[in-house]
């Protein structure tokens, strides 16, 4: 009887240790999956390049060109 009472507060000790690694294990993993995550949306901005139309010095060129149109029809 002296025994089994051993095993079972083993067995307690176990499950104690258990419950008090989860918390731990569970945080970590999610740690893990949001640097996972950032770093996938980092990749994908990264793969976005401006396209012509969408810089800032197009933007000015288009506009400086469409003022120029705008003249010309009015000195008609």
């Amino acid at each position: 009887m002296h025994k089994s009472n051993r095993r079972e507060t083993k067995g307690e000790n176990r499950m104690k240790h258990a419950k008090q690694l989860f918390p731990i294990a569970l945080q970590e993993l999610i740690e893990i999956g949001e640097k996972a995550r950032k770093q996938r949306e980092q990749r994908e901005r990264a793969k976005h390049v401006a396209r012509p139309r969408e810089t800032r010095a197009c933007k000015h060129a288009m506009h400086e060109e469409k003022q120029a149109k705008q003249l010309q029809l009015q000195l008609k």
